[in-house]
């Protein structure tokens, strides 16, 4: 696959800890083959071990971030499998903020282009125990600062001109 001419694509999805009726419902779906990424915030958690439900194993990999029970990882990414492995590398930052590098490749004249994936997922104010994961943000920011990088989540930032004054915070 050569990103350069044919772009990669991407879904940017918050599942909200369903199962059976969010995260099942999308990776059954046929059309999920048609992405290179999937980038998930709030999976939902096997009570049983640290992973997620993955339905699509035979298509995608699944990179899921160390949790605990006490602290779910609220992001993943799954990379589908027509992409080279040694191509790609998962980072996880904290269980909110994760990375995904991605080295193109491009006809032998050109050099390899890389960028970087954050997937976030930053709680909301209204949430117990709220730690934002921004300063985190920016942390893996600068340190690829010299690459190209595309930043996608659910950051529960809502400002009242969105929607008045009764938005949720």
């Amino acid at each position: 696959m050569n990103y350069s001419e044919e772009g990669i694509k991407i879904l940017q999805y918050n599942v909200m800890k369903s199962r059976d009726v969010v995260m099942a419902t999308l990776l059954r779906d046929p059309r999920i083959q048609e992405y290179d990424i999937l980038a998930l915030q709030e999976p939902w958690r096997n009570p049983f071990i640290s992973t997620t439900h993955n339905p699509i194993t035979h298509s995608f990999h699944l990179c899921f971030p160390n949790d605990s029970r006490e602290a779910p990882a609220r992001v993943c990414f799954f990379v589908n499998k027509r992409i080279d492995p040694n191509r790609w590398r998962f980072t996880e930052h904290t269980r909110d903020l994760c990375t995904l590098k991605i080295i193109t490749n491009t006809p032998p004249t050109e050099a390899a282009i890389k960028f970087y994936i954050h997937n976030v997922y930053n709680p909301p104010r209204s949430s117990d125990h709220r730690t934002s994961c921004l300063p985190h943000l920016r942390t893996a920011l600068s340190a690829y600062q010299e690459e190209e990088q595309i930043i996608l989540g659910d950051f529960n930032l809502h400002h009242e001109l969105w929607g008045g004054l009764t938005v949720r915070e």
